[in-house]
């Protein structure tokens, strides 16, 4: 009599039970988890919705039976088990867990690769502090092996001024002048195509307009000077020289026979136009050193000089040691803003003391003057005609001019500054000190 009503109550039970069955997944597919937190419970409350909708597509997707393609059903399905939080196809293993060793082993991979970086970088600038090391000893050799000969040139050219005074010193500009020209024009011809393998004569009248330019600037002037001729023959004589060479060049031109005469005409013209920039450039300023020799003495030429040698030799050290900022670049690479800056520094500095040394009894008033004039002067234009030099070589792919001292090239690498600095002192000196014999 009792067991009906005991059934009877243990009716919803059982129910609840065969249904939690039907819809619950298996222990083993989930596997067993620990108790959750308050924190841990409230979280899954708020995700169920999300996981119902994924349950259900799940459940419609396991009824239509999936479609990769691959497996032995129809039309290549695989029957798949869902296991509540992943889906595991008939025939692939189920994803396994991350442990909690595996959670801290990523975790020290991470923190490792973390660490990792900043090394390898450390590392990999080692070669270029390495780069820059290298390059600073190598120009602190070129500056050693630079000092040598240039201290002989100076105390060779002290000598000979000593002992021949300005005599000494107009041999040694005519000297200069046959170096600076035959270095400027074989650049060009060497690197060029030159003229030369064109019209044979051409290195014959490359020589005359040399003495034509010599005879009109540093010729005249001792012509004048010696009491010779007067300066109206002298004029003569050199416009005479340049006719002559003119009449030379275009027989020369019209002996050029065959179809590739406007290629020979290209070639000569262009040997002349070097030539003639060289006469103007290089001749022409150099001789204004015999003209302030003559008229206001050898301090004159002299400390403009010395204020140029260093002026670029200060270019280079501070360029070796602090510089980083390119100045010109495209035609001297190794010329730098502060060794520009800081050669001109040093040369105003030493300027006044080295025009009082040099010039004893002088008015120091004037000399004070005087001396921050032509250091102006050599520390902001000077140099650009180094610049100029640079741009001549780079057009014909040269290095240096010549091979005359070791370290510093040929003779118009030394003396591109020089002749640039030579017609501003005797300008300067007509102008601001006066007639020759007046007081400095």
């Amino acid at each position: 009599m009792h067991r009906p009503c005991l059934l009877f109550s243990l009716l919803p039970l059982l129910t609840f039970a065969a249904s939690s069955t039907w819809s619950s997944p298996p222990l083993s597919g989930r596997g067993l988890e620990p108790p959750r937190s308050g924190a841990a419970r409230r979280r899954q409350a708020s995700d169920t919705p999300g996981r119902q909708r994924q349950h259900h597509d799940a459940v419609r997707s396991i009824g239509r039976g999936g479609s990769d393609g691959d497996g032995d059903g129809p039309e290549g399905e695989r029957s798949s088990t869902y296991h509540g939080s992943y889906i595991v196809r008939e025939g692939d293993p189920p994803p396994a867990r991350q442990s909690l060793a595996g959670q801290q082993q990523q975790a020290v991979q991470q923190t490792s690769t973390s660490v990792a970086a900043p090394a390898a970088a450390e590392a990999a600038a080692v070669p270029t502090t390495l780069a820059v090391a290298t390059s600073t000893s190598k120009k602190i050799s070129n500056l050693q092996e630079r000092t040598g000969p240039a201290v002989l040139a100076l105390a060779a050219v002290g000598i000979l001024l000593r002992f021949a005074g300005r005599n000494g010193l107009i041999a040694l500009v005519l000297l200069l002048q046959v170096g600076m020209y035959s270095e400027s024009t074989s650049v060009v011809e060497r690197h060029g195509g030159g003229a030369g393998q064109a019209i044979a004569s051409y290195g014959a009248q490359k020589w005359w307009w040399f003495a034509t330019a010599v005879v009109a600037t540093a010729g005249r002037t001792l012509l004048i000077g010696g009491g010779k001729v007067t300066g109206d023959a002298a004029g003569l004589i050199s416009f005479g020289m340049a006719a002559a060479g003119l009449v030379g060049a275009v027989v020369s031109l019209a002996a050029v026979d065959g179809d590739d005469a406007p290629e020979v005409y290209r070639r000569y013209l262009g040997g002349a136009a070097s030539c003639h920039f060289s006469l103007l450039f290089l001749i022409g300023q150099s001789s204004f050193w015999i003209n302030t020799a003559r008229e206001y003495g050898l301090v004159w030429v002299l400390f403009p000089a010395l204020l140029v040698v260093v002026n670029d030799t200060m270019a280079y050290v501070f360029g070796v040691l602090l510089g980083k900022h390119k100045l010109l670049p495209r035609l001297s690479p190794k010329k730098t803003v502060e060794g520009f800056a800081g050669a001109a520094l040093s040369t105003m500095a030493v300027a006044v003391p080295l025009l009082r040394r040099m010039s004893a009894g002088s008015e120091a008033g004037n000399l004070r003057r005087h001396a921050v004039a032509l250091a102006a002067y050599v520390s902001l234009v000077s140099p650009f005609g180094g610049f100029l030099a640079s741009a001549v070589k780079r057009a014909h792919g040269a290095k240096d001019f010549g091979e005359i001292m070791p370290g510093h090239g040929g003779v118009v690498d030394r003396f591109d500054c020089q002749v640039v600095t030579a017609p501003f002192v005797y300008l300067y000196l007509r102008n601001c000190v006066g007639e020759a014999g007046g007081s400095a």
